[in-house]
């Protein structure tokens, strides 16, 4: 049996952006997301920054790189575009410090 080496949901969060910084011994992956609302399929309309902690660069990078698909099919997505909109502001400071 195949198994993947990292499996995400789609549901849990709606990413908005994403960063990393590997430069360190110990590598961050950064985000920004709409939590999920319990067992409900509502989301909280102000997203939350989220930092993770990776002691292997190439697992960050494999987070990153999914988490950064996420984001892109989230952005393409008529019924995700209300957060990115409310968020605006959020989404630009945080790419803004994580530069």
């Amino acid at each position: 049996m195949i198994t993947p080496d990292l499996t995400l949901s789609m549901d849990d969060k709606i990413y908005l952006a994403v960063a990393k910084n590997t430069n360190n011994k110990t590598a961050f992956v950064y985000t920004l997301a709409c939590l999920r609302q319990g067992a409900t399929l509502s989301y909280d309309g102000i997203a939350t920054h989220e930092i993770h902690a990776f002691n292997d660069k190439r697992r960050a990078q494999m987070y990153y790189d999914a988490v950064k698909q996420i984001v892109a099919i989230n952005k393409s997505d008529n019924n995700k575009e209300i957060f990115f909109e409310i968020n605006q502001n959020m989404i630009q400071r945080f790419n803004e410090r994580t530069k």
